[in-house]
Order: C-alpha cells, then sequence, then structure tokens
C-alpha cells in the first residue's frame, strides 16, 4: 500500500506539471493531451480503479478525498478531470484553490493562468490572482493586479492585500489608509483589526498598535496572529511576563521562553534574556540548538561591553 502511494505521488506530480505547464505555455488551453509517461500512468490509475468519467464525478470525488485528508487522491482525481475537459472554468477555479490550501502556489498561479485566459474581465478571478501573487511574495505584480481590481469595485480583500504590501514596503501611511477602507468594507474583522495593530507597531506606536490588538480579540479571541503580534508588543515594552504568557498561548513553553530570551537580548536586559533563554534549554531539547545559539550570542555581547 505505501508503494503504491509513493508512486501514486510522483504520477500525480507528474501529469500536473506536465500537463497544466504546456497548457499554460499555449495560446488558447488545448484538448487534453498527455505524453507517453502519461498514458502509462493513466493505465495505472485505471487498474487501481481510480479512473472517473466526468468532471462532476472527479469534483465530488476529490472534494471527499479532501474531506478524509486524502490530498494524493484528491490531486489524482483533478488530472483526471483536467484531461477530460481542459476549459472547464470551475474545475480550475477549484484547482487553484486546492493547490492554495496545499501551498503549491505554482501549480496554483497555472491553473490561474488558464482561468483568467477563459475569463479575462472577471475581477474576482483578478482578485484571486493579486492575493496569490501576495503569498509568492511579487508584489509589484499583485499591487497591480489589486489595483485594478479597486479601480472597478470596492473590495475589502483587495485594500487588505494592498495595506499588507504596503506595510511591508515601509509604507505605513498608505498601509492604515488600505487598511481602514477595508475596515469600513468589512467591519470587525480581526484580520483587518490585527493589520490596522501591525502597521501602529511598525511605526512603534505601540499604544495604538495595542488598542487595535485588544478590538480584534475581543472579536476573535483565539485570533493566533494577533495573540503573538500582542505578545511581542508586551516583549518591546519589556513586559516581560506578559510577553511570555501571551506566547505560551500560541506556542510551547520552550519557543515562549526562547522568543522573550530572543526579545530582552536586544533590548540589552541581558540578565532577563538569559534566565528565559536557560530556561528554553531546560525545557526542550529540540530546542536546545536555538537557544543555545542565542545563549552565545548573548555572553559574547556581555564580554565584549565589559
Amino acid at each position: 500500500m505505501v508503494t503504491k502511494l509513493k508512486v501514486r505521488k510522483l504520477i500525480h506530480v507528474m501529469q500536473v506539471v506536465c500537463v497544466l505547464c504546456f497548457s499554460a505555455c499555449a495560446t488558447k488551453p488545448p484538448k487534453a493531451t498527455v505524453s507517453e509517461d502519461g498514458k502509462n500512468a493513466e493505465q495505472f490509475v485505471k487498474s487501481l480503479g481510480l479512473s472517473v468519467s466526468s468532471v462532476d464525478e472527479a469534483l465530488l470525488k476529490a472534494e471527499k478525498a479532501i474531506q478524509e485528508d486524502k490530498l494524493d487522491l484528491a490531486q489524482l482525481y483533478y488530472v483526471e478531470a483536467y484531461q477530460l475537459e481542459p476549459n472547464n472554468a470551475i474545475l480550475l477555479k477549484r484547482m487553484t484553490d486546492f493547490y492554495t490550501l496545499i501551498k503549491n502556489y505554482a501549480l496554483a498561479e497555472l491553473s490561474l493562468t488558464l482561468l483568467i485566459k477563459l475569463q479575462p474581465n472577471n475581477l474576482e478571478v483578478l482578485e484571486q490572482y493579486g492575493l496569490l501573487q501576495l503569498k509568492q511574495r511579487k508584489y509589484e505584480q499583485a499591487k497591480s493586479n489589486l489595483a485594478q481590481v479597486i479601480s472597478k469595485v470596492q473590495s475589502w480583500r483587495s485594500y487588505n492585500g494592498l495595506g499588507i504590501i504596503a506595510d511591508l514596503q515601509g509604507d505605513q501611511y498608505n498601509a492604515k489608509i488600505y487598511f481602514n477602507k477595508a475596515d469600513n468594507l468589512n467591519p470587525n474583522s480581526a484580520e483587518l483589526l490585527n493589520n490596522l495593530g501591525f502597521a501602529y507597531y511598525s511605526e512603534n506606536k505601540y499604544k495604538e498598535a495595542e488598542g487595535y490588538y485588544l478590538k480584534a480579540l475581543a472579536v476573535e479571541p483565539d485570533y493566533k496572529r494577533t495573540l503573538y503580534n500582542l505578545a511581542l508588543l508586551q516583549a518591546n515594552l519589556r513586559n516581560y511576563d506578559l510577553a511570555y504568557s501571551g506566547f505560551c498561548k500560541v506556542s510551547n513553553n520552550a519557543e515562549a521562553n526562547n522568543n522573550v530570551g530572543y526579545i530582552a537580548m536586544l533590548k540589552g536586559d541581558y540578565p532577563i534574556a538569559k534566565k528565559y533563554l536557560q530556561t528554553a534549554i531546560q525545557a526542550s531539547p529540540e530546542f536546545y540548538k536555538k537557544a543555545n545559539d542565542n545563549l552565545i550570542r548573548l555572553e559574547q555581547y556581555v564580554e565584549n561591553i565589559r
């Protein structure tokens, strides 16, 4: 069984790359075409009794496989469906969502490229493309596509994406403008309130940042990004006990101690840093190297200032 799964995974990847790359480079999506290796793979699929007769059947089986966490099997069904109907927009959308889910952004982008060729005026598809490019750190391309979307329709997701890009590029002024526009369109979103808080945090405006973080947690108390960011803020304010408690909500004891110790070291609070880093080393063998490296750096800092 294990051997078959390994072979199946290899076949899936091979088919997806061959079929989608060929299609993405074409002027128009072609009819399903497979190489000799692809035909052999198809025969192997049939021998396992996993072939499908329609796109609808493939999508249903793929969805069931995803729910059962059988992602390799889901990938096979999508490839089978694509070979049946390469111009099916619903299929390409599902494939985009699937590959984004498993963080295979290259194949998600290929699926989206095909979808855009079929639906060049679909702003939802263009927005999804821009947000995918943001995940890929293709910031200028993402900015261009998201700006094109908001030039034609008001979308909180596009404004949020543009805000993230501006924040990452050190433009907190425009980041806050974009986040506020997104917040007006989608109020009481923990994600947006967190992003606004982080924009203020990036400007060292900790009081304002804390206010937005607390608003985000009032909406969604277990929102991990905000819990982490609030702990980070407390550490930078030298509220180390509060920071440690916050980090413990989103990570294990060793990682929380290492985080606090590292920030305390950067702040010049060496005795406090040493205490937390030593505790991290004692708490978890797997964290020994990371925390120990930080402790060595700390000792070097202390030695240099004597």
